[in-house]
């Protein structure tokens, strides 16, 4: 570092005159407006409810829910550049929704019946039942929200019945299983 010219300064963390270094807060800044993007504003609307369904069937917790789905928006916003970029910003904002949902989920008993189906098949299959049989949305709603093909969604949900019709016809003896 440079040597300054002049005299040099001791500076004190200490307030020499308290009654002088009382400051008072900013005001609060009057009819404030922040313009987001229109293309994030309407992908907002298109998703925020269905989002908000969701993670009430995950999490059960409307407030959690509330504060996961603000996050994961927000966490869109953010990057909305990128996100916009990307091969589908649908399938973007569903991984970063799904990924804070599993992160608010661990160590939490599993707080709903729903979060059964995540420890019976595989994560995919186990949201694609939800959508349809919870949130009872078309093949297509599904893949809408979740960014990926309709017949992709109807094929997760075949493997997802086949899979719990198999454990159903053939239930694990209770000493192997892992969700007592």
């Amino acid at each position: 570092m440079a040597d300054l010219p002049g005299p040099r300064r001791k500076f004190s963390a200490v307030c020499p005159r308290p009654s002088r270094c009382v400051t008072e807060p900013p005001a609060r800044p009057s009819g404030l407006i922040v313009s987001l993007p229109a293309d994030y504003t309407a992908f907002c609307m298109l998703y925020q409810d269905r989002y908000l369904r969701y993670t009430r069937a995950r999490v059960a917790d409307p407030g959690l829910s509330r504060e996961l789905v603000e996050t994961a928006l927000g966490s869109v916003a953010t990057n909305w550049a990128t996100v916009l970029a990307s091969y589908c910003p649908a399938a973007e904002a569903w991984d970063i929704l799904g990924s804070l949902i599993a992160q608010a989920m661990r160590g939490h008993a599993a707080a709903t019946l729903y979060n059964t189906v995540y420890r019976v098949l595989p994560p995919l299959q186990a949201d694609v039942v939800i959508l349809r049989h919870r949130l009872s949305l078309s093949d297509g709603q599904a893949a809408d929200l979740m960014g990926v093909e309709e017949p992709l969604v109807a094929s997760q949900l075949r493997m997802a019945h086949r899979t719990m019709a198999r454990r159903t016809a053939h239930p694990q003896p209770a000493a192997l299983r892992t969700d007592t």
